[in-house]
């Protein structure tokens, strides 16, 4: 009989399909932040020919952080190691 340790992990993928729908959807809209604090950059640089400016660097840096910090805390936990018995 083979033991839980002889089993292959689960991929990423599927961890991600479990979770809740609520928490997809936050994840994506986070992804959606640093997106925006992307597309935000090229534009204002291509729109104005700047892309050394303190203002711009203020918008890209909340929006990439928030969008990065909240992909981060809606990824699933790994599954705990289960300890042994006693």
């Amino acid at each position: 009989m083979a033991d839980s340790s002889d089993a292959p992990a689960a991929p990423e993928p599927a961890r991600f399909r479990e979770m809740s729908l609520v928490r997809r959807v936050s994840f994506w809209g986070f992804a959606s932040l640093v997106v925006l604090a992307v597309a935000f950059y090229v534009w204002w640089g291509v729109s104005f020919g700047v892309w050394i400016d303190n203002g711009v660097y203020a918008v890209f840096i909340t929006l990439l952080l928030f969008g990065l910090s909240g992909m981060w805390l809606m990824l699933p936990n790994p599954p705990a190691p289960a300890s042994p018995p006693s």
